[in-house]
């Protein structure tokens, strides 16, 4: 069966999908047959990776079509890599999704039924709560949310998006349904005392006692350094471009190799 990560914050701007796309890629460079999918009505992902093969339909036909099958939906980027693109520039999927009575559990089944041949899914998410990510929440076996050390998206992850984990859960447990957990990981970190406060604030919460799902902080961070920026814009996985480092917080390489060791998708690379 796939495992899947869902990319969530209720915050734009936090590197959901800078962190998608070189997280799929690594995971694709170690051997492993992954999937994206690009939840955003903002076609960010789509373009991050440069398409070899472009399927007939992306987003749009995955979630209505009830005879969906990989074929019709997925494009190729490179081997083991292919991406679900995002054709939703209307924003229509949020009112199927309101309006169908499956409109948010769909998802989990199809990914479960008709996609469970790659070893890795990954959904990038939109930056506000609404249905789509609700459905990508509940499809995923992981939760992964960047949280910017400052305070509005600090605050944002302690209270809204542990908030909308709560929701969801009640809704899943209804259901007969576990929501995965949710691993926070402190993204575009600065070596500034003001940057160095608010992770220690993140760090500090009992989230046993705010959320009814499991809640983890990583251990790695992921500094604000400019090998993210070069390779969104020359659409190269960050930890092809940087092996090594003097930083330290680690070279891409390293910290998405500690990542994916952290939050259990990878032992040894």
């Amino acid at each position: 069966m796939s495992k899947v990560i869902s990319i969530v914050s209720t915050k734009g701007g936090v590197g959901k999908t800078t962190l998608s796309a070189n997280l799929g890629a690594f995971l694709a460079d170690q051997g492993y047959k992954t999937l994206l999918i690009d939840a955003d009505v903002q076609p960010s992902l789509s373009q991050w990776h440069l398409i070899t093969n472009k399927a007939e339909h992306g987003l749009r036909y995955l979630f209505t079509d009830p005879t969906v099958t990989p074929e019709d939906v997925v494009s190729a980027i490179e081997p083991n890599l292919d991406i679900i693109i995002s054709d939703d520039q209307r924003d229509e999927l949020r009112k199927w999704a309101q309006e169908t009575p499956d409109g948010r559990f769909r998802l989990r089944r199809l990914l479960q039924d008709r996609f469970n041949h790659y070893d890795f899914i990954i959904i990038d998410t939109q930056g506000a709560v609404g249905p789509l990510q609700e459905a990508s929440i509940i499809a995923s076996d992981i939760i992964l949310s960047p949280v910017v050390p400052d305070k509005l998206s600090a605050s944002e992850f302690i209270h809204n998006t542990i908030s909308m984990l709560n929701r969801l859960h009640e809704s899943a447990t209804w259901m007969g349904m576990e929501i995965g957990t949710m691993h926070g990981v402190l993204n575009m970190v600065e070596n500034t005392s003001d940057s160095s406060a608010y992770a220690d604030q993140v760090r500090a919460v009992d989230f046993s006692h705010l959320c009814h799902v499991p809640v983890n902080l990583v251990d790695v961070t992921i500094s604000r350094a400019v090998v993210w920026k070069d390779a969104a814009s020359s659409r190269t996985p960050a930890h092809r471009l940087e092996s090594s480092t003097r930083r330290k917080s680690g070279s891409a390489l390293e910290i998405m190799t500690r990542l994916s060791k952290e939050i259990g998708l990878i032992e040894e690379v």
